[in-house]
């Protein structure tokens, strides 16, 4: 399936996967809970499914394993978790078991990359959604450090 970015105007620039011919279409109807369209091909009429993407940094997808403590608004859990994707501003994980997390709660996240040097990553996020034992989380209060290794990772 075709992955396509979508701008801050609601507009993504799709390319035929029969003739390469491309088009910018609106979807701005579409949210990041239903992002998938069954395109048409404007010249060749080719029909082809597409994944469109409302992030505004890329996301990597990956398998890191790590650690959280949460912060607030109690620090009475913490647990081992399996980071799923990251990109600059945030991340997706599982935890090991459910834990009852709401959005707007704070975890300190501890994990290395798998880059060369195995850089270590401490970085508080906000838990913006939870499904299950999957958590999605903003980053809060980023260094400069952080940003830059990460900027770094994203590189390699």
């Amino acid at each position: 399936m075709q992955k396509v970015l979508v701008n801050e105007k609601g507009m993504a620039w799709i390319t035929c996967e029969k003739c390469s011919h491309t088009s910018g279409i609106d979807v701005s109807r579409l949210s990041d809970r239903a992002p998938f369209i069954r395109y048409k091909c404007v010249k060749c009429d080719a029909e082809f499914d597409v994944a469109c993407e409302f992030r505004k940094s890329y996301r990597k997808e990956v398998h890191l394993n790590g650690v959280f403590i949460q912060q607030q608004p109690r620090e009475d859990y913490a647990g081992r978790i399996e980071i799923l994707d990251i990109s600059k501003t945030g991340v997706r994980f599982k935890t090991r078991v459910k834990f009852d997390f709401k959005p707007g709660y704070l975890l300190k996240l501890s994990f290395s990359l798998d880059d060369a040097k195995k850089t270590n990553i401490n970085q508080t996020v906000e838990v913006k959604w939870v499904n299950g034992q999957l958590v999605g989380g903003e980053f809060r209060n980023q260094d400069h450090w952080t940003s830059q290794q990460l900027g770094f990772y994203f590189m390699s």
